[in-house]
């Protein structure tokens, strides 16, 4: 099993895999290898199920959850295919959104002069929350990014989307969080 689905215990009957076993055979061996890529594949199909049939439930489980998905994104390709549809964010207000839902809220408001969506981010919303709230002032959403993979999946995202920026909203003023087109 991956690394990243280590919260799983169950056990798998195969009667292709011998019993008599070293550790380095079973690395190497194919059997083993289809077995892993079906447990992912069927991992990553029940929670994008859980998310479209109990979305709440899932909701509710992100904060727990996000550590192994994020993971799983970072260090295996096709997990990371299947997971952009359960990929949550959480805004300031609590609320979660897919990325593409996110994307598509703050569109039209946190576009800058060089057509690239800024997505501002805190780590800390206690600490930092006047820039958080200067932010909303002048209309725009911020997420809340406090996990311990946050700061790899952000390298990640902006690497496979070029269109899209991640900004720390206490990085700079907020007039200079968002640079538009001048008037």
């Amino acid at each position: 099993v991956p690394e990243y689905l280590t919260l799983l215990h169950g056990v798998i009957d195969s009667p292709d895999i011998p019993l008599n076993v070293s550790r380095s055979y079973l690395q190497s061996d194919s059997n083993v290898k289809k077995i892993s890529g079906y447990i992912t594949r069927k991992v990553a199909d029940r929670l994008k199920e859980l998310f479209t049939t109990m979305r709440p439930d899932y909701e509710q489980k992100w904060d727990d959850l996000k550590v192994f998905i994020q993971y799983g994104m970072l260090t295996d390709e096709k997990f990371a295919e299947k997971a952009e549809d359960f990929m949550l964010l959480k805004s300031t207000e609590s609320k979660y959104f897919t990325v593409k839902e996110y994307l598509d809220i703050v569109k039209e408001n946190q576009t800058d002069k060089n057509d690239n969506i800024v997505l501002l981010y805190v780590d800390d919303v206690l600490d930092k929350h006047s820039f958080v709230e200067g932010a909303k002032a002048k209309g725009y959403d911020v997420l809340e990014m406090n996990g311990p993979l946050d700061s790899h999946y952000i390298n990640y995202y902006e690497s496979k989307n070029q269109q899209v920026r991640f900004v720390r909203v206490d990085s700079d003023v907020v007039e200079k969080l968002i640079q538009k087109k001048e008037q």
